[in-house]
C-alpha cells in the first residue's frame, strides 16, 4: 500500500494590475528599502542527494505584484521589474550524478511555500520557477512550472529532471501581500520506477505525524473473502468497531485495540459474521453507519428503503429489518448517507428531534433511463419519504445515468457527484434538506465513457474534496489515460480551485475506483487503484499491474 501527497497543477486566475505613480521621494526610498528587506534568506543553494532537502525565507512582503497583468495586456507569465512589479528570487542548483534519471525516471523537486497570514485570511502568494538562472520574468514568458492556486500552501514540482548540474529560478510574485514571511522548503524526490520496477507499487517511506495504514484479511473460505460484488466499509466510532458488506452478507471487524480485554493494535482482528437476513442476497449491496448515532443501515435493493433493509444499533448483533416506505422508482446504483438538517438562520429546525438525534438519512438511485431520485428520512433511517428527483437528464439536465454516493455536509448542504454532465463530471446539490436539487459542473473534468463514479468527502467546515478520473486530453493516436484528480469547492460547487493531480509522483496513468472522504478542517484523503501503464485498461491482455494508493492533504 502506498501513500503520498501529490503534484499541483496551476489554477489561471485572470488578472488585473492597478499601477499607482509614486512621486514622493520618501515614499520611493521606503519602497526600496522594503524590496530590499525582502529578499531570499539565502539567496541560493544546491540541491542533492547528499543534501535532499533545503530551507529559505522570504519577506515580510509589503508592496504587491497583481501579474501576470490582465485586461488588454494579457500578459503570458507574471513580471519581476523590482518597481512596480517585485519579486523575490532565489538561485536553485539541483545536481545529480549521471544515470541517475535513468534509475529515477519519475523524480522530481517539490517546492512548498508557506507564511501565517497576517491580514484576516486576504494574504495571496503566488509561486513561479522558471528554468535556468537568468530568466525573462516581464510578462511575456510563462514560468516552466509554477503554483497560482490562492492556497496556503503553494506547492510546485520540478519534474523531469535531467542528469548533471541545472539551475533553476524560483520567482515570489507577492500579489496580495500584508507583511507576511514566507518559508520555503525545496525536496528532492526520487519518485517511483518505471514498469516493471520493483519500486513502482511500494510505500513511501514513513513520516512522523503522516497517516498510517493496516491490512486486515478476511476468513478464509468465507463470505468475507470473496472478491464479488460491490465493497462497503462502515466505521463506528463509539464502538471503534468496522463494518463490512460485498455481496451480501455483513462482516464485523474488531480491531485489536477495540477487543476485550485490549490487544495490541498491530493484532489481526476479530471477524464475525453479522448478515441480516433479508439482505443476504440482492442486486446492489450497500452499507453506511452514521457517525453521530453509530446505527448502520444496509440494502440490497435498488428500488428504495421499503424492502431487502435493515439497521443496526448494536453493530449487527441485532437487526431491525424493512421500513415502511414508497418506491423511489430507481433500478441500479443505490446510496446512502447521513448528516444534519440544514440550519436557517434565527429559526429553529422542526425536523431535528431527539429522536433522530438531529440527523437526516438520505437513500438514492438511479432509474435506468438517466434521472435519479432521492428520498429523506427524518427517523434516522427506519422509514422514508418519497423520492424527489435529484436530476433528469434527457435534455432537462446536462447530469444523467450513473451517479456515485450521497454525501452530506456537516452544514447540512446534500451533495451527488454525476460522471455524466454534459461531457463533463458534476453532480447535484440540495441545501434545502432533499426537497430541491441544484446541478453543478466541475469545469475541465473531462468524462470517461466507462469511467470510475466520482467521490465527494466534505471536511469539518463543508469545504468539498471532488475526486474524479479524468479523461486526460491527448494527441491524436495517444493510448488513452485516466488520472486521478481532486478539485475543491468552498462555495457549494459555485467556483472550483486546487486542481490537483494525484498520481503524477508514482507515474499514474490509469486510476479507478476512486474514493474521497474528509476530516477536520483543510483535511481530506483520496483513495484510488492506480497503474503506471496507458490504454484501454478494461481490454482483454492489458499488462498493467494495479495498486492503491491514498493521497493525503
Amino acid at each position: 500500500m502506498a501513500r503520498h501527497l501529490l503534484a499541483e497543477s496551476r489554477s489561471h486566475r485572470l488578472r488585473t494590475t492597478i499601477v499607482t505613480l509614486v512621486v514622493c521621494g520618501f515614499l520611493i526610498a521606503l519602497i526600496m528599502a522594503t524590496l530590499h528587506s525582502s529578499a531570499a534568506t539565502p539567496a541560493n543553494g544546491t540541491l542533492s542527494e547528499a543534501n535532499p532537502v533545503l530551507t529559505y525565507d522570504a519577506g515580510p512582503f509589503t508592496q504587491p505584484n497583481q501579474s501576470p497583468v490582465g485586461l488588454g495586456q494579457l500578459d503570458s507569465g507574471p513580471r519581476c521589474d523590482n518597481g512596480a512589479f517585485p519579486c523575490d528570487s532565489y538561485l536553485l542548483t539541483v545536481s545529480v550524478p549521471a544515470g541517475y534519471i535513468a534509475a529515477h525516471p519519475n523524480s522530481g523537486v517539490k517546492v512548498t511555500m508557506s507564511w501565517t497570514d497576517t491580514g484576516s485570511r486576504q494574504s495571496d502568494y503566488d509561486l513561479y520557477i522558471f528554468n535556468g538562472a537568468n530568466p525573462s520574468v516581464d510578462g511575456n514568458h510563462q514560468a516552466d512550472h509554477q503554483s497560482t492556486s490562492g492556497a496556503n500552501p503553494e506547492v510546485a514540482v520540478i519534474n523531469p529532471l535531467l542528469d548533471g548540474d541545472n539551475q533553476y529560478s524560483i520567482k515570489i510574485v507577492p500579489f496580495q501581500p500584508t507583511q507576511e514571511v514566507l518559508h520555503v522548503k525545496i525536496e528532492l524526490l526520487p519518485g517511483s520506477g518505471p514498469a516493471g520496477s520493483p519500486l513502482f507499487g511500494t510505500a513511501d517511506r514513513t513520516t512522523p505525524g503522516v497517516p498510517r495504514y493496516q491490512n486486515f484479511v478476511g476468513p478464509s473460505g468465507s463470505s468475507a473473502e470473496s472478491s464479488q460484488g460491490e465493497f462497503n466499509i462502515g466505521f463506528n466510532p463509539h464502538t471503534g468497531r468496522i463494518m463490512l458488506m460485498n455481496i451480501g452478507p455483513v462482516w464485523r471487524l474488531t480491531p485489536g485495540d477495540a477487543q476485550t480485554p485490549k490487544k495490541p493494535d498491530c493484532c489481526e482482528g476479530l471477524w464475525e459474521d453479522k448478515s441480516a437476513n433479508s439482505t443476504n442476497i440482492g442486486l446492489d449491496p450497500i452499507l453506511w453507519t452514521d457517525q453521530r448515532t453509530g446505527r448502520t443501515l444496509i440494502s440490497n435493493s435498488t428500488a428504495g428503503a421499503n424492502a431487502v433493509y435493515a439497521y443496526s444499533d448494536n453493530d449487527g448483533d441485532t437487526w431491525v429489518e424493512g421500513s415502511f416506505s414508497p418506491p423511489n422508482g430507481g433500478a441500479d446504483h443505490e446510496t446512502l448517507g447521513s448528516g444534519p438538517y440544514p440550519k436557517v438562520a434565527g429559526l429553529p429546525n422542526p425536523l431535528a428531534n431527539q429522536a433522530n438525534q438531529g440527523q437526516a438519512v438520505y437513500y438514492c438511485s438511479q432509474s435506468i433511463v438517466g434521472p435519479a431520485a432521492c428520498q429523506r428520512s427524518d427517523t434516522l433511517g427506519d422509514n422514508y419519504g418519497p423520492g424527489v428527483y435529484a436530476y433528469q437528464g434527457n435534455g432537462l439536465t446536462d447530469c444523467h445515468g450513473l451517479h456515485g454516493h450521497v454525501r452530506v455536509a456537516p452544514d447540512g448542504s446534500v451533495w451527488l457527484p454525476v460522471n455524466q454532465c454534459g461531457g463533463v463530471q458534476g453532480g447535484v446539490v440540495s441545501l434545502d434538506a432533499g426537497i430541491t436539487w441544484t446541478q453543478f459542473l466541475v469545469p475541465n473534468a473531462i468524462s470517461q465513457p466507462q469511467g470510475a463514479d466520482p467521490s465527494i468527502g466534505i471536511d469539518s467546515d463543508s469545504t468539498v474534496y471532488y475526486a474524479y478520473v479524468n479523461n486526460e486530453p491527448l494527441g491524436a493516436g495517444s493510448p488513452p489515460e485516466g488520472h486521478a484528480r481532486v478539485k475543491v469547492s468552498h462555495d457549494h460547487g459555485a467556483t472550483w480551485v486546487n486542481d490537483f493531480d494525484l498520481g503524477a509522483f508514482h507515474g499514474i496513468k490509469n486510476a479507478v475506483e476512486i474514493e474521497a472522504v474528509g476530516g477536520t478542517s483543510g483535511r481530506a484523503a483520496v483513495g484510488f487503484l492506480g497503474t503506471n501503464v496507458n490504454g484501454d485498461y478494461q481490454a482483454n491482455g492489458f499488462p498493467g499491474k494495479w495498486y492503491v494508493f491514498i493521497a493525503t492533504t
